[in-house]
């Protein structure tokens, strides 16, 4: 799995029209945690099959993460984040 070949979050973002600035906001803070994601698990040399299992949610989760026509759950992407062991700060 390569995050390098998937469209820009940027690119993205600047093709999606906002219904408020909250959702724009939404939008981005789930992008960057996306992409952590994708490059903690290719680090690790975590399987998608793996890691679903470890965040206890369906593989089709993790899938979704590499399309470019949705955007995760926060309550996916928390999930995923923590079984990846990962830590963040919210500034």
């Amino acid at each position: 799995m390569k995050v390098n070949n998937h469209k820009g979050w940027a690119e993205i973002k600047k093709s999606l029209n906002y219904a408020s600035e909250v959702r724009k906001k939404m939008i981005s803070l789930s992008a960057k945690l996306t992409v952590a994601i994708l490059r903690k698990q290719e680090e690790e040399g975590i399987s998608n099959a793996d890691l679903a299992l470890k965040a206890q949610v369906g593989g089709k989760s993790i899938v979704d993460l590499t399309e470019d026509d949705g955007v995760p759950s926060i309550e996916v992407l928390i999930k995923l984040a923590l079984a990846l062991d990962m830590e963040f700060e919210i500034n």
